[in-house]
């Protein structure tokens, strides 16, 4: 499923924000890692070193940010566990595991908090609520990537509840809540996100998620329709398909057509939409978009299992 994608990744935006990845590399067997490295406030820290190993063995490979704050580390064999600490004088330091996906390259984020002078007398300083909630933030992030849902979804709990102000803590629960299949409690916190940072992709496509796993029809709908205007992906393409599909197979064609539109705007490579384009328009009466659609849907996928009823279809509408 997507969300189960979304969720593995997403909830690194705050440790490792902006989780995603771009074009496949060359060599076979490698990853890469695009990291950088910023304060509390979102700025670039120049200079910051970052330290990959493997558990278990000497290896080590080790880089500086540069002035926008960003490193590369390049992983020759990305099958394998890694160890990444990222760290700089003056600053708390992050430490965890680090998987860069197999040929392909991990866009992460990794935010330093400055670290006040320490008394000698009176031991380290206490960290204030936003610095508790950053804290206890990483440590869901660790919980999650060791598959520990429930663990994290606490943490990251708490890290909203000590900072209502950290965005990030509620999306992150909201994505693990769907995870855990807690759907009530996911739009809770989607909402709560939401509130701190409307219209975001990341906050619609929980919201959405949620209230179609509570069975919010209408809600969902337009949660869907507001997704759609500020996210033309493939995520949001399949959303839409579905949603079509759902109406079609209630013997709603009409209702379904424009939902396969816009699945197909928002993603003209996904071939199902077309070849449900297709079915919609057989309903509606157009056979000559129906036709289009249909062989479309054949370009793209001559050998998908619905191949040869699109073939009949053209057949028929000859």
């Amino acid at each position: 499923m997507i969300r189960l994608h979304r969720a593995a990744l997403a909830a690194l935006v705050f440790t490792l924000s902006a989780a995603g990845v771009a074009g496949p590399l060359h060599a076979a067997g490698e990853g890469r890692i695009l990291g950088t490295v910023v304060d509390g406030t979102g700025a670039p820290i120049e200079g910051a070193r970052a330290l990959l190993t493997r558990p278990g063995t000497g290896y080590k490979l080790e880089k500086k940010s540069d002035k926008k704050g960003q490193f590369t580390l390049l992983i020759l064999d990305a099958t394998l566990e890694y160890q990444i600490r990222v760290e700089k004088e003056g600053y708390g330091a992050f430490e965890g595991p680090a998987k860069a996906p197999l040929g392909e390259i991990a866009r992460l984020t990794f935010t330093l908090e400055k670290t006040a002078a320490a008394d000698p007398a009176a031991g380290q300083p206490a960290l204030d609520g936003a610095g508790q909630a950053i804290e206890a933030y990483n440590e869901g992030v660790k919980l999650l990537q060791g598959g520990d849902l429930a663990g994290a979804a606490g943490k990251f709990q708490q890290a909203s509840e000590l900072d209502p102000k950290l965005p990030e803590a509620p999306a992150a629960l909201a994505d693990v809540l769907l995870e855990l299949k807690k759907p009530a409690e996911a739009l809770t916190a989607a909402d709560l996100f939401l509130a701190l940072k409307p219209g975001d992709v990341r906050g619609l496509r929980a919201r959405y998620d949620a209230q179609k796993a509570l069975g919010e029809s209408a809600k969902a709908r337009e949660t869907l329709e507001a997704l759609a205007k500020v996210d033309p992906s493939r995520e949001t393409a399949v959303r839409l398909l579905n949603e079509g599909i759902g109406f079609f197979n209630a013997g709603k064609a009409a209702e379904a057509l424009p939902l396969f539109q816009s699945a197909s705007a928002a993603d003209p490579t996904l071939v199902k939409a077309h070849y449900m384009l297709g079915l919609a328009y057989v309903n509606a009466g157009d056979p000559a978009k129906a036709k289009e659609h249909l062989q479309k849907f054949l370009e793209l996928a001559p050998n998908d299992p619905e191949a040869a009823t699109a073939k009949e279809m053209l057949e028929s509408l000859k």
